[in-house]
């Protein structure tokens, strides 16, 4: 398999690591106690970007769940920043203090991501405003010995379908390395939790994307976009996503 088959070419500023922890649910608030008040500025201080976007769920295979989205320059930045940081004395302490002798978390998930060349056509113009509603984190299962087929698929077809219902995407990414490889990682931004609804329930039985799917088992034994983990969660007020995932703006009232 050529890399060419993964996802577009890399360049800076186009990694990107999406974390997911499935939580303890009397521990949360904790969470968020951690992560919006003592880690930003300690991520400053050791070379982590601020997060582009940071959810909390409660519908999902992880729920509940806490999610968060930085960007890298490169994968050398990231393992550099990342091993700065959890030397750092200040972390060790705020998180000795913050596990109180219990656990936080059931479990965690790391995928380091390339931007799919889908997100290009998707792209709205950029804007500073957060982007509230109900949000979704899909992770798609795609075909495996070329995944730029369903990338694809998801560009021409799925997601054109979705946001003439409604959806804004905010960002669409091949896993470049992380569990469940390969996949493809769609983050989507919809007005209310009755239009995510109505639009899913129409995407179940729409003729146009049921006839893809037909194609594609014939032409490759298999749908290019089988199984997706749907993840349904709600913008952290503290790091509320931007349009196309860009940067947080200094000076803004977020953490």
């Amino acid at each position: 398999m050529t890399a060419d088959l993964l996802a577009a070419p890399v360049a800076l500023d186009e990694y990107y690591e999406l974390r997911l922890y499935q939580m303890i649910p009397v521990r949360m608030p904790d969470f968020h106690r951690l992560m919006g008040e003592h880690v930003p500025g300690l991520f400053e201080r050791n070379g982590i970007a601020r997060p582009l976007a940071t959810w909390e769920g409660h519908a999902g295979p992880l729920a509940p769940l806490y999610a968060y989205i930085v960007p890298w320059r490169s994968l050398d930045d990231r393992m550099a920043a990342w091993k700065r940081f959890y030397a750092d004395p200040e972390w060790q302490r705020r998180l000795a203090e913050n596990y109180g002798g219990q656990q936080r978390v059931e479990r965690s998930h790391v995928f380091v991501l390339r931007p799919s060349a889908a997100w290009n056509a998707l792209k709205e113009p950029d804007s500073p405003e957060p982007v509230g509603g109900v949000h979704e984190i899909r992770m798609h299962d795609v075909l495996n010995q070329d995944p730029g087929l369903a990338h694809a698929a998801l560009g021409e077809t799925d997601l054109p379908f979705l946001t003439r219902r409604g959806a804004r995407v905010l960002g669409v990414f091949a896993t470049w390395f992380g569990t469940r490889m390969n996949q493809a990682v769609t983050v989507l931004a919809w007005p209310d939790a009755a239009s995510l609804t109505e639009a899913n329930m129409a995407y179940q039985i729409d003729a146009e994307i049921l006839a893809a799917r037909d194609a594609e088992r014939r032409a490759h034994g298999r749908p290019l976009i089988r199984a997706t983990d749907v993840h349904i969660v709600k913008p952290v007020g503290y790091s509320t996503a931007r349009a196309n995932l860009a940067p947080i703006p200094r000076g803004s009232a977020q953490l």
